[in-house]
């Protein structure tokens, strides 16, 4: 299973580090994917529709927001718990009950369920988007100078090649 998803993650890599295109305009798209991914999860997908418009507004590369959005969902569970707590710092939690409590006390009304599930949801949303922001700025970062490092290795392996021409 490990392998699999280091080869998928290799080969999304790959894929964005070949693509052809400014740097600056393969990066934006980059991050607009990964933010989106962040925020997909609390929405139930409909995010995946901000996908286009965004790569528009911010005229970035659509190819290159698919690929963060796959890698995104590798990563994504890592921060779960994280987007859960910041969203809970951020708003503030102060009538949260466990869901332990609700477990128990299953023949409750929905309405109490769904109060919980709000305010969670909410949590998750606000905290989901501020850590999707920051990972898609630090991605733009890292995207690019990772497009930036292979451009300058392969036009020296082109030199290269030509002088011994």
């Amino acid at each position: 299973m490990w392998r699999k998803l280091i080869r998928k993650a290799k080969y999304e890599y790959y894929k964005l580090i070949r693509m052809k295109g400014a740097p600056s305009f393969i990066a934006r798209g980059f991050s607009v994917g990964m933010f989106v991914e962040f925020i997909t999860l609390p929405t139930f997908g409909l995010a995946f529709l901000l996908l286009y418009p965004l790569n528009l507004l911010f005229r970035s590369s659509f190819s290159a927001s698919l690929i963060a959005f796959v890698i995104g969902k590798m990563i994504l569970p890592v921060f779960m718990f994280l987007n859960l707590k910041l969203g809970n710092k951020i708003i503030g939690d102060p009538f949260q009950q466990p869901l332990q409590h609700h477990m128990k006390h299953n023949n409750e009304s929905w309405a109490s369920w769904l109060a919980w599930m709000k305010q969670n949801g909410i949590a998750y949303f606000t905290g989901s988007a501020v850590m999707g922001l920051i990972v898609a700025i630090g991605s733009y970062f890292l995207v690019y100078a990772a497009l930036q490092l292979y451009r300058k290795k392969r036009s020296r392996r082109r030199r290269l090649v030509q002088e011994n021409s």
